[in-house]
């Protein structure tokens, strides 16, 4: 969405955390996009969370 791409290009945030998806992936530098996926996996099939290392900025995708 328009609005998240908005927030990106700010350069005002470290990181941004969005969904809308359901697909987890996680991209850029600063700021540092991050999507979890979905706890579920109905639409996608895979049962994923998101854990965020503050101090060093590094996420990592964990499957459920």
């Amino acid at each position: 969405p328009e609005i998240i791409e908005t927030i990106v290009r700010s350069n005002k945030y470290d990181v941004v955390v969005r969904g809308h998806t359901h697909r987890a992936k996680v991209f850029g530098r600063r700021p540092l996009v991050v999507n979890p996926g979905e706890v579920c996996g109905y639409l996608t099939g895979r049962e994923t969370v998101a854990t965020l290392d503050l101090d060093r900025l590094r996420v990592r995708i964990v499957e459920l």
